[in-house]
């Protein structure tokens, strides 16, 4: 029974360290509304990081650089215009994702729906 103990509190010893040092971060806000379907929708974010490595990350909307830093430090907010639901994207100089998360869009006037049945049924 010493040894399974031993293996148990090994192996929690061996998960927090573990997850201590997978890369996380924190997108605030990750929605943005905009009046009508169509319309451009201004987001200045926040980005809080933990767990970074050591080398330079740049942060990619859709493809497209927005700004690059140490370790992912990016002490401003981050202004970006979106028109749709657009992906952003932590990656390191070879070009590899570390982190992405979607950003999206909400409307506030929603699209006009066609009607299911007619409205004369008498059912």
């Amino acid at each position: 029974m010493e040894l399974r103990t031993i293996v148990i509190i090994a192996g929690i010893i061996f998960c927090r360290n573990l997850s201590a040092e997978t890369p996380a971060w924190t997108i605030q806000p990750n929605i943005c509304v905009a009046q009508r379907v169509g319309d451009e929708c201004q987001l200045t974010i926040s980005i809080e990081t933990q767990n970074m490595p050591s080398e330079k990350l740049c942060l990619y909307l859709d493809g497209k650089l927005l700004n690059c830093s140490q370790r992912a430090y990016f002490y401003n907010a981050t202004s970006v215009l979106i028109k749709k639901n657009a992906l952003i994207e932590l990656k390191n100089k070879a070009q590899e994702t570390i982190l992405s998360k979607k950003l999206l869009i909400k409307y506030l006037d929603p699209q006009q729906r066609r009607r299911v049945r007619p409205p004369w049924s008498l059912f």
